[in-house]
C-alpha cells in the first residue's frame, strides 16, 4: 500500500513537471506568412497563412495573440480552403477545430483587426509588433512578415529585434519585408517599420520623435552583432583547439587505462586453472560484493549466517532454528546481522525462520528491517574497501574532474556563439571525463586474483566429481558452499545433498541442513519489504514577453 501511494505521488509530480508538449500532437509548422496591412485609421488588418504538417490525429491548431499595452486584437476569424472554422477564446488563446488524420497537411488562414496598432509621433507613425515571443512553444518554419503602409510610402526605415534583426528589406512603394526563415521555439521577434506620419491622418501624434530612437537602436544592435562575430571568432579560434586537444588527450587516457586494465585482468588469468578453495582473507558476503556485480543482498544474508556458522558465532538447533554461540565478531556486518536477527527478530538468544517471515510480514517492521539490512551492506562494502582491491589515483581523477569542467565551459561558450556541433561534441568530452574522474578505481592486481580465483571455483563446482568434493576439508566445504549459495543459488541446489550428506552429523559448527530454504526465507522478505519501500502545444496564452508586453505563440490540438 505504500509502494503504491510513493508510485501515485511520483506520477503527480512527473505531471506536474513534464511540459505539456509532451502529451499534445505531434507536428511541424513548415510555412508561416503574416501581412499586417495598416489602414489611415492607425489600425492594423493582419492575415496569417500557417502551413502544419501533422504526425499525429488532432482536433484543430492554437494561436496566441497577446496584444500590446493600450491596443486590443479584435474580429478574429479562421478559416481553411473550403470553409470557415470554429473558434473559441479564452485569455489571448484561439482554439480553432479543424480536425484531421496523421499525416496530414493543413493551410489554416486567420484574420484580425488589431486596434491602436500605429503610434504617430512629429516624425513618423510606427508600427512596432511582437507577433510571437519567449512563450511560443512552437518552431516556425520559413516565415516572413511583410508590413503594408496605407499608401505607397517614399520615408520606409524598419528594423528587427531579437530573431528578426537583419532580416528587413524595403521595397519600391515603402513596403516592409520581413524574412525571417526557419525560427526556433521561445525566441522573441519584434518587428518595427517607421512610414509617414501624414499616411495616417487618423491618428492623433504624440510629443516626440521617433526615427532617432530607430537609428540608435540599430547602431547598439550593429554594435552588439559585430562584437558576437568577433567573439566567435574568438571562440573558433581558441575553443575549437581546446576542445580538439582536450579531446585527444582524454581519448588517449581513457584507452591507456582500459588497456592497462584489461591487460592486469589477463595476466591474473594465466595459467591453468585446478580446482581448489581460495584461502580464507575476508568474510563470504565481502567476497560476493566484490566478486560478483549481479550480487543479491538476501542470498549473501543466507550465505553470511552459514559464514558465521563456519566460525562457531551461530549453532543450528534444527531445520529453521538457530541459536546464539559467540557475540564477538570479526567484522561489523556480522554484529549487525547477529544484532537484525536474535535481538530484533529473535530473543536474544536463538530465532527462527518462521519469526523472520512473521516480522517482515508486518509492515510496521519494514522500515527497521530496510535500515538494518542496509547498514548490514554498507558495512559489507566497508570490509571491501578495506582490503584496498581498488586503486586510488586521486591526483590523476581531480586532473580529469577539472578537465572536465573546462570542457563544460568551452561547450557553453560554443553554444552561446552558435558553434553547435563543437558544443555537442565538448558536452560528451565533458560527460566522459566526468564519468572517468569520478568512476576510474581500476582494480590492483591482489583484487584480479581473488575475484578469478572466486570466480572460478564457483564455476568449476557446476561439474565437480563427488570424490573431489569430498576430499575437501570441512572448513573449506564450508566456505565453498557458503560462496556458492550467494552467487548460483541453482548449482547450490544441486549441490546441497551432496554437502549435507558429507557433513558429519555431530559437528558442533550446525551447517544448514537446508541452507536453500533460509535463502527462500531472506528472499522472501526482501521481496516483502522492498514493495513498501519502492513503492496539448501552444495551450498557454503565454506571458507576454514582447516589445509593449504583447507576443503570442501557434500550437496545435
Amino acid at each position: 500500500m505504500k509502494n503504491k501511494k510513493v508510485l501515485a505521488f511520483v506520477l503527480f509530480i512527473f505531471l506536474l513537471l513534464v511540459p505539456v508538449q509532451a502529451f499534445a500532437v505531434d507536428f511541424d509548422i513548415t510555412e508561416v506568412q503574416i501581412e499586417a496591412q495598416l489602414n489611415e485609421d492607425g489600425t492594423a488588418d493582419v492575415t496569417e497563412q500557417f502551413t502544419y504538417e501533422f504526425e499525429d490525429d488532432f482536433e484543430g491548431i492554437t494561436r496566441s495573440l497577446i496584444p500590446k499595452e493600450g491596443t486590443s486584437i479584435e474580429e478574429f476569424t479562421a478559416s481553411d480552403s473550403r470553409r470557415d472554422l470554429e473558434v473559441e477564446v479564452e485569455d489571448g488563446l484561439y482554439k480553432i477545430y479543424r480536425s484531421g488524420n496523421d499525416g496530414d497537411s493543413v493551410q489554416v488562414e486567420l484574420n484580425y483587426r488589431i486596434v491602436g496598432a500605429v503610434e504617430k509621433f512629429e516624425d513618423g507613425a510606427e508600427f512596432y509588433w511582437p507577433f510571437f515571443d519567449a512563450s511560443n512553444e512552437s518552431e516556425y518554419g520559413d516565415m516572413t512578415i511583410t508590413v503594408i503602409p496605407p499608401a505607397p510610402a517614399a520615408e520606409t526605415e524598419a528594423l528587427g529585434y531579437g530573431e528578426a534583426f537583419d532580416t528587413s528589406n524595403v521595397t519600391e512603394d515603402g513596403t516592409v519585408v520581413f524574412d525571417l526563415g526557419n525560427v526556433p521555439s521561445e525566441e522573441n521577434a519584434d518587428i518595427r517599420a517607421i512610414f509617414e506620419s501624414d499616411l495616417f491622418p487618423g491618428v492623433t501624434a504624440q510629443d516626440g520623435t521617433v526615427r532617432d530612437e530607430l537609428a540608435d537602436d540599430r547602431e547598439e544592435l550593429e554594435n552588439e552583432a559585430a562584437a558576437f562575430a568577433r567573439n566567435q571568432q574568438i571562440a573558433k579560434s581558441i575553443g575549437i583547439p581546446a576542445i580538439v586537444i582536450l579531446g585527444a588527450l582524454l581519448i588517449g587516457l581513457v584507452l591507456f587505462a582500459w588497456l592497462k586494465a584489461s591487460r592486469r585482468k589477463r595476466e591474473a588469468r594465466s595459467g591453468n586453472y585446478e580446482f581448489f578453495v581460495p584461502e580464507d582473507s575476508m568474510s563470504i558476503p565481502a567476497l560476493l560484493h566484490f566478486t560478483n556485480p549481479s550480487y543479491v543482498a538476501a542470498n549473501g544474508m543466507s550465505a553470511a549466517i552459514l559464514d558465521l556458522m563456519r566460525k562457531g558465532k551461530i549453532r543450528q538447533l534444527s531445520e529453521d532454528h538457530f541459536a546464539l554461540a559467540d557475540r564477538n565478531t570479526d567484522h561489523p556486518h556480522e554484529a549487525v546481522l547477529i544484532g537484525l536477527l536474535f535481538d530484533t527478530i529473535g530473543d536474544g538468544q536463538e530465532f527462527t525462520l518462521e519469526q523472520v517471515e512473521i516480522y517482515t510480514k508486518n509492515e510496521l517492521n519494514h522500515e527497521d528491517y530496510n535500515a538494518a539490512t542496509a547498514e548490514w551492506n554498507k558495512e559489507v562494502r566497508a570490509e571491501v574497501l578495506a582490503h584496498d582491491f581498488y586503486e586510488k589515483h586521486s591526483g590523476l581523477r581531480w586532473a580529469v574532474g577539472i578537465t572536465s569542467a573546462v570542457l563544460i565551459g568551452l561547450a557553453i561558450v560554443s553554444g552561446i556563439y552558435g558553434l553547435l556541433p563543437w558544443m555537442a561534441l565538448s558536452i560528451a568530452l565533458g560527460m566522459l571525463a566526468l564519468g572517468f574522474a569520478i568512476g576510474y578505481s581500476p582494480i590492483t592486481r591482489e583484487g584480479h586474483r581473488v575475484r578469478y580465483e572466486w570466480r572460478s571455483m564457483k564455476n568449476a563446482m557446476d561439474q565437480l566429481p563427488t570424490d573431489q568434493w569430498e576430499r575437501l576439508t570441512m572448513d573449506e566445504m564450508q566456505r565453498a558452499y557458503a560462496y556458492l549459495l550467494g552467487s548460483d543459488q541453482k548449482t547450490a541446489e544441486r549441490k546441497a545433498n551432496a554437502f549435507t550428506a558429507a557433513e558429519p552429523a555431530n559437528d558442533v559448527s550446525g551447517f544448514a541442513m537446508n541452507p536453500i530454504l533460509m535463502t527462500a526465507v531472506f528472499v522472501s522478505a526482501s521481496t516483502t519489504t522492498s514493495s513498501s519501500a519502492s513503492a496539448s502545444g501552444g495551450g498557454i496564452a503565454g506571458t507576454g514577453g514582447g516589445v509593449g508586453g504583447g507576443g503570442g505563440g501557434s500550437g496545435a490540438f
